[in-house]
This record gives C-alpha cells, sequence and structure tokens, in this order.
C-alpha cells in the first residue's frame, strides 16, 4: 500500500510532466506563429508586387517568384509542425528559422 510521500511524489510527478508537455506544446505554437508572420509579410510583398504589375505594368519577374516558393516552403514547414506529435523531453525550441 502506498505512503504518503509516495502519492505526494507520484503527483508531483503528474504535474512535472504536464508542464513539459505544456512548455513542448507553446513551443510548437509559437515556432508556428513565427512562421506564419513570415508568410504573411511574404504574401503581403506579392500582393504590392502584383498590384504594381497591373496598375503600372511593372512585371513581377523572378521577385515575385522567389516570394511565391517562400510562402509555399512556410506553409510546408508549418503544416509539418502542426502535424507532429510534440515530442516529450525535447528542446525542440532552440532552433530558429531565419529568412
Amino acid at each position: 500500500m502506498p505512503g504518503f510521500l509516495d502519492k505526494v511524489k507520484q503527483a508531483a510527478g503528474d504535474v512535472a510532466d504536464a508542464t513539459k508537455k505544456g512548455a513542448a506544446s507553446a513551443q510548437t505554437k509559437a515556432k508556428a506563429h513565427g512562421l506564419r508572420g513570415k508568410a504573411d509579410e511574404a504574401a503581403q510583398k506579392l500582393g504590392y508586387l502584383v498590384y504594381r504589375e497591373r496598375t503600372g505594368g511593372e512585371a513581377a519577374g523572378a521577385e515575385g517568384e522567389e516570394l511565391v516558393k517562400q510562402i509555399a516552403e512556410l506553409e510546408a514547414q508549418i503544416a509539418e509542425i502542426q502535424a507532429a506529435p510534440p515530442e516529450e523531453g525535447s528542446a525542440e525550441g532552440e532552433e530558429t528559422t531565419e529568412g
């Protein structure tokens, strides 16, 4: 029969596990949010390029293609992050993606 201290240790362990899972979830959300911000910036630039192309005849050209490529890559990264289960006890939030 488990004693009082055993129950306290088990409860503390359960709290620690829940905290780790919550932190991993928060890191995943923060990383996805950061990538979403970068994708939104690229989409805004692309929108202005298209606007200038339609109103002033200035072709979007290679810059437009590069922005479309960036957005597609960022969307794929976001989907990958959101689809992957959070790794327990990992330090996944340490790595950043700079663009």
